[in-house]
C-alpha cells in the first residue's frame, strides 16, 4: 500500500499544474451540472412545494407523469419529430455532402459549405423569425401563390401542418452542420484510393457508392449517436413556434417538464419528467450504440 500511495503521491507532484488547471472546470461541473442532476432525482421523489419542507412522497410523482394525457402526447410528439428529424438529417446531410464534393470548383463548394452551414449558427429565436416571414399570413409563399391567383394557406394555424413546418425548420437549420461533418472526413479520404478505381475504369458512381460512402462509416455511427441523443430533447424550436393550435401537435417533452415545473409551479412532478427524459435518452443512446457497433 505504501508503495502505491507513493507512486499516486509522486505522479500527481509529477502532474500537480494540470490537475491545478483542470480544477476550475472540474468545480464548474460540480456546482452547476452534477450537483443540478442529483438535486433534481431528489426532488423528482418529494411533494409539490415552493416553500418549507418537501416531505418525500416516493413515486407518486411518477405516477401523475405517466398517467397524465398531455405527458403520452408529448412523448408521441417527441418521437415524430424527433425520428423524422433523424432520419432527414442523416439522409439529406450525407447527400448534401456528396453534392458538394462533387462539385470542380473549390471556390464554389466552399461558397455552398458556407450559406449551407450558415443557418445552424443564428439561434432558434431568429430561425423561427425567418420560418414566420416565411409562412405568416402575409410571409414569401402567400405572396408566391397569390401572384398565382391561389388562397392564402393559414399555415401557423392548420393542424396539418404542425410537425412538418417544426421538421422543416430543423432540417433547414442544421444540415449543413452534418453535411460539413460528412465533408471533412470525404476530404480526409486517401487519393489513391480514386486514382486506382479510375484506372480499374470504375466510374464517379462506382467510386461513391464503394469508397466515399463506406469510408465515411466511422462518421455516420458518429452522427447516429448525436442525432439519438436529441431526439426526446428538443425544446428552443418547439417553445419559439409554438401557438394554441398547433401546441397540442408539437408539445415534446421537455417544453411539458418546462410548463409543468415553471408555469404550474410543479417542481416534484416536473423532475419525474425530466428523470424520465433523461431515462429515454440515455436508453435511445445505448440502442444506438448497440445498433451501430459504436464501440466496435
Amino acid at each position: 500500500m505504501r508503495i502505491i500511495s507513493g507512486a499516486a503521491f509522486k505522479e500527481f507532484r509529477r502532474y500537480r499544474v494540470l490537475y491545478l488547471l483542470f480544477l476550475p472546470a472540474a468545480l464548474y461541473f460540480l456546482m452547476f451540472s452534477y450537483y443540478p442532476f442529483f438535486k433534481g432525482i431528489l426532488m423528482s421523489f418529494q411533494a409539490n412545494r415552493l416553500l418549507g419542507a418537501r416531505p418525500f412522497v416516493g413515486i407518486e410523482n411518477y405516477q401523475i407523469v405517466i398517467t397524465d394525457p398531455d405527458f403520452i402526447q408529448s412523448i408521441v410528439n417527441s418521437l415524430i419529430i424527433g425520428i423524422a428529424d433523424m432520419a432527414l438529417y442523416f439522409v439529406l446531410s450525407l447527400a448534401l455532402a456528396i453534392g458538394i464534393n462533387e462539385l470542380g470548383s473549390r471556390t464554389l463548394r466552399k461558397g455552398l459549405h458556407t450559406i449551407a452551414y450558415l443557418p445552424y449558427l443564428f439561434s432558434w429565436a431568429v430561425i423561427g423569425g425567418i420560418w414566420l416571414l416565411v409562412f405568416d399570413r402575409q410571409g414569401m409563399v402567400n405572396v408566391i401563390r397569390g401572384f398565382l391567383g391561389q388562397d392564402v394557406i393559414y399555415f401557423m394555424a392548420e393542424q396539418s401542418f404542425a410537425r412538418p413546418l417544426i421538421i422543416g425548420m430543423g432540417v433547414w437549420r442544421s444540415i449543413g452542420y452534418f453535411a460539413l461533418l460528412y465533408s471533412v472526413s470525404i476530404i480526409a479520404i486517401d487519393p489513391t484510393l480514386f486514382e486506382a478505381a479510375r484506372i480499374d475504369g470504375a466510374g464517379r458512381f462506382t467510386q461513391i457508392t464503394r469508397i466515399i460512402i463506406p469510408s465515411l462509416k466511422g462518421t455516420m455511427k458518429v452522427t447516429v449517436v448525436l442525432l439519438s441523443m436529441g431526439i426526446l430533447t428538443h425544446f428552443d424550436e418547439i417553445y419559439v413556434m409554438q401557438n394554441p393550435i398547433n401546441k397540442r401537435f408539437i408539445r415534446t417533452l421537455l417544453l411539458y417538464v418546462f410548463e409543468t415545473g415553471i408555469l404550474n409551479f410543479k417542481l416534484g412532478t416536473a423532475t419525474a419528467g425530466a428523470a424520465l427524459v433523461m431515462i429515454g435518452t440515455l436508453a435511445m443512446a445505448g440502442i444506438s450504440r448497440k445498433l451501430t457497433g459504436y464501440d466496435e
